[in-house]
């Protein structure tokens, strides 16, 4: 299915789920976002994951009835992905919430298909001139000559007016002898067009970092929920010990902010960013801190994590 069948796939499912009484919370619709996602749309899941956490996504879901088709929470969901994903990964998702708020795609504009039928109409050929009436016995040839001519005249001007008309038409109008031509035709432009439809190497670099970025930040998310389970599927590697879960359940809140690349090797993507604990007196503590992600497995995984530095003291 395309992207904006995904979102109405998963909106008839959260539909159906309220309506036996199950609760559409933050956890439950990440695990679910993963089963309906194909091949094609793996790039998508790290934003699909991020959106159903989002106050925006939690206000859809409370109105009565849920999800509304209302341009205006389109308008919402599509600010809380834009300041996180790339242009290219929120133009695809922008079909997704579509589908989500049962919202039309995009129409496209419609080809000048009337363009050949009116230029069919002006070509008329005029009709031989009416017979002049009681001419005399000796001026009928004169008559007869100026009638022939007449009509040549009308038969040429007819002809031009056909040739101006066809030569300002777009495309040639298709003839029967030449049943060759029109497929060569209309290969050419699918070949002119085809290489600005290929997205270009670096989109898909800057969607291996993004989708990096919110892996990181998924797992902090979780670990700050106590949803261990959760957390565990975006771990692996030797970085299971540097993300012990009783240790995170000390803190009332568990963050990380200004994430940036710092190297990467193939799918490998490293990142430093800034951890900070909240206590429950209130007090925090901020952390310099490495992760290295492989963004080539699904979901992506946390293989490697490292400290760098304290940054603020707990005060």
């Amino acid at each position: 299915m395309n992207d904006h069948q995904l979102g109405t796939a998963l909106r008839r499912q959260v539909l159906a789920d309220l309506e036996r009484g199950l609760a559409s919370d933050g956890r439950r619709l990440q695990a679910l976002v993963g089963d309906y996602c194909g091949d094609s749309q793996g790039a998508l899941l790290p934003a699909l994951k991020y959106l159903v956490m989002t106050p925006a996504c939690g206000h859809a879901l409370g109105q009565q009835p849920p999800l509304p088709a209302d341009p205006r929470l389109l308008l919402r969901l599509q600010q809380e992905l834009n300041s996180v994903f790339t242009p290219t990964i929120c133009a695809r998702m922008d079909a997704v919430l579509r589908g989500l708020l049962a919202l039309p795609e995009p129409a496209q504009s419609p080809a000048a298909a009337d363009a050949d039928a009116v230029a069919e109409d002006p070509v008329t050929v005029v009709a031989a001139p009416a017979p002049v009436a009681a001419a005399a016995p000796s001026g009928q040839g004169l008559v007869a000559a100026l009638g022939f001519l007449a009509g040549m005249l009308a038969v040429g001007l007819a002809g031009l007016i056909a040739w101006l008309v066809l030569n300002r038409q777009p495309l040639p109008q298709p003839t029967q002898p030449t049943t060759g031509a029109p497929a060569g035709d209309t290969a050419a432009p699918s070949d002119a067009v085809a290489p600005e439809l290929a997205p270009p190497a670096p989109d898909l670099q800057q969607a291996a970092l993004d989708n990096a970025i919110a892996t990181v930040r998924q797992l902090y998310s979780d670990l700050s929920n106590g949803n261990g389970a959760a957390a565990r599927q975006l771990i692996g590697g030797g970085a299971a010990d540097q993300f012990d879960l009783a240790f995170f359940s000390q803190f009332q809140r568990v963050g990380v902010s200004d994430l940036r690349e710092i190297g990467r090797s193939g799918a490998l993507v490293s990142l430093q960013g800034v951890v900070t604990f909240v206590y429950p007196d209130g007090t925090s503590q901020s952390e310099s801190r490495s992760f290295v992600v492989d963004t080539a497995t699904q979901p992506a995984l946390i293989t490697a994590s490292g400290f760098n530095q304290v940054l603020k003291a707990r005060q």
